[in-house]
């Protein structure tokens, strides 16, 4: 069943985003993901995963500082139990799902490394194909933009997003399926590899955001130089100094035509207000420097230092200030759940980290799997929405997992797509 249900998991969050305009939208999304957890945690427990109670005692640490929250306010008792888990699980959830979908994945490709290539060729291809789609959409007038009008601010084009709720969750998720079909691509299917190159530079263009511009153009550059067999730099270094001053040259002209071309990408005003307010840092963290500074300072005021410990949940900020979220991951996380959220944050990077950096000397991918990580570690510190994303727990588990796929050792591109789905009979006899 995962096999045949996680490839639709975008589709179905762009479906639950159009559905929002109807006057009782059911929560489509959430049902979804609900399912594939349940089912990711019961084919755990057959296969007794013991990183499950490492995952479980995470999650009751999280939720001692929020329940302490609404034992002592309150304001937040009319809701009653059911509107504590509703307000403070999703997000405790979501940003455990990663760990969760990483050991599922990592038992599926020990146990099964043809079904577990079927299903991640199966399901970045489809995500792939799913946000280009919804892009064209927004495009043609569907959908919603990706950025709201400023004040004092004229932006000609405000970017699109289709049907997807979040921008820059979707610009995280673009870089990770874009960086697995770029590198599956290279260098068997170098035709593949340069359309898959244009697409997503397009949809990061389209995107408008610094995390999806600047991670597609560093994908398209490094994943050839990451790729390269042993001996190559040493064989080619002439040319690869050459192409290394052809870049440096292209950036100077970039560099020099910095202000026409963010005029042409509607863009140039929204970065000109946000430097003349808070300079560099202002174009950088988009004033959530601000928030962070504000978050901290309200919660120090109202809340014991031992309740901030473990962490004042979420309702416990937003009774405070109607901007609860940094949109730091890491910042987030410690003012919600405490120790917990600095757990998960530093387990979620630590685990991905170690795995890519221990089989570097013997796994293609994990090079590129090291890279996207980077990103997505600077993304999460600058824009956030990475651990605490809905959407790009699965792909990015599926993708540090498969630097453990042994049937990608010998070629960057296998064919697996008529491949049948093998099945075990462990999970019977567990």
């Amino acid at each position: 069943m995962l096999c045949y249900l996680a490839p639709w998991v975008l589709l179905v969050d762009s479906i639950s985003g159009a559905l929002q305009q109807l006057p009782a939208p059911l929560p489509w999304s959430l049902v979804y993901k609900a399912l594939l957890l349940g089912l990711l945690l019961w084919q755990l427990l057959l296969w007794r995963s013991k990183s499950l109670w490492l995952l479980l005692g995470l999650l009751l640490l999280g939720l001692i500082g929020p329940a302490f929250s609404y034992l002592t306010l309150p304001v937040l008792q009319g809701g009653g139990i059911s509107g504590f888990l509703a307000t403070e699980l999703p997000l405790l959830v979501k940003a455990l799902a990663p760990l969760l979908a990483f050991s599922f994945a990592v038992q599926l490709c020990r146990r099964y490394p043809v079904a577990f290539l079927q299903l991640t060729d199966r399901l970045m291809f489809i995500s792939f194909s799913i946000i280009i789609v919804n892009l064209l959409l927004g495009l043609a007038g569907f959908g919603d933009t990706a950025y709201q009008p400023m004040e004092n601010v004229e932006q000609a084009f405000l970017g699109v997003k289709g049907f997807f709720y979040s921008t820059n969750e979707l610009a995280a998720v673009l870089l990770v399926v874009s960086g697995w079909l770029l590198w599956r691509s290279w260098p068997e299917h170098k035709a593949c590899y340069v359309l898959i190159s244009l697409l997503s530079l397009a949809s990061a263009l389209l995107l408008l955001t610094k995390t999806g511009l600047l991670g597609s153009v560093l994908l398209v550059v490094a994943i050839p130089l990451l790729s390269v067999r042993p001996g190559f730099y040493r064989l080619y270094w002439w040319r690869i100094v050459l192409c290394l001053l052809l870049v440096m040259t292209g950036l100077l002209v970039l560099v020099w035509q910095a202000e026409p071309l963010l005029r042409a990408a509607g863009l140039f005003d929204k970065l000109a207000y946000a430097y003349q307010q808070r300079g560099v840092l202002g174009i950088v963290l988009s004033s959530r420097d601000l928030y962070l500074t504000t978050i901290w300072q309200h919660t120090e005021q109202y809340y014991a230092p031992l309740h901030r410990v473990f962490g004042v949940g979420v309702a416990g900020v937003s009774i405070l200030l109607k901007k609860y979220f940094i949109e730091i991951d890491l910042f987030d996380l410690v003012v919600f759940y405490g120790l917990a959220g600095g757990l998960i944050f530093g387990l979620t990077f630590g685990r991905f980290f170690y795995v890519s950096i221990r089989q570097l000397a013997r796994h293609p991918l994990a090079a590129t799997a090291l890279f996207i990580n980077s990103l997505l570690l600077g993304v999460a510190m600058l824009a956030g929405h990475i651990v605490t994303s809905g959407m790009l727990w699965l792909p990015w588990a599926l993708m540090n997992a498969a630097v453990l796929n042994p049937l990608l050792m010998n070629t960057a591109a296998t064919a697996t797509s008529n491949a049948a789905v093998p099945r075990g009979g462990d999970e019977r006899s567990a």
